[in-house]
């Protein structure tokens, strides 16, 4: 585990440009992840009530991400 982190930070040095794509690539994937088992739990339930407080929390999780990434990027 030591030698892992010692060669992470080493990498992490020499590889900072691939830090951006890296993220893109984890975040892409959580989404992946996330859809395809929240999908089939929509149709699981398909009355207006259930779709309506499904597209509001995902909704309300898009504003949360996009809140964090402008209170990140203004400081």
């Amino acid at each position: 585990m030591v030698a892992g982190g010692v060669l992470a930070y080493f990498a992490l040095q020499t590889l900072q440009q691939w830090v951006p794509i890296m993220l893109g690539l984890a975040a892409a994937s959580m989404l992946y992840v996330s859809v395809a088992d929240l999908i089939p739990g929509l149709h699981r339930r398909p009355e207006l009530q259930a779709t309506v407080q499904q597209v509001v929390l995902i909704a309300l999780g898009v504003a949360t991400i996009w809140l964090v990434g402008d209170l990140a990027h203004s400081h």
